[in-house]
């Protein structure tokens, strides 16, 4: 169990690090530190979907797809996930 709240406060500092990069459009700086956070807490669907947003802002919609689809199998309620989700398959429906 303390490993585990370890983990979770470790990824938190991870996921700060990496929406200070976001902000500053370093999106490839961001993704490397929420893939860590990731790492250290699976089971948390937001680094998922602010990967997703990560990928969306480098263009890479096949990745942000999938980091959203893995987002809402951890949380099907995900509302956010679904939106951009849908955003991305309309995307490519239509492009």
């Amino acid at each position: 169990m303390q490993d585990s709240e370890a983990n979770k406060a470790k990824s938190k500092e991870l996921i700060e690090i990496a929406k200070f990069h976001f902000v500053h459009n370093e999106y490839r700086k961001a993704l490397e530190f929420y893939e860590k956070a990731l790492k250290l807490d699976p089971q948390n669907p937001q680094i998922l979907y602010n990967m997703g947003i990560a990928y969306e802002s480098l263009n890479d919609l096949r990745n942000a797809k999938q980091c959203y689809e893995a987002a809402l199998k951890l949380a099907p309620d995900f509302e956010q996930a679904k939106e951009r989700l849908s955003k991305i398959i309309g995307t490519a429906e239509t492009g």
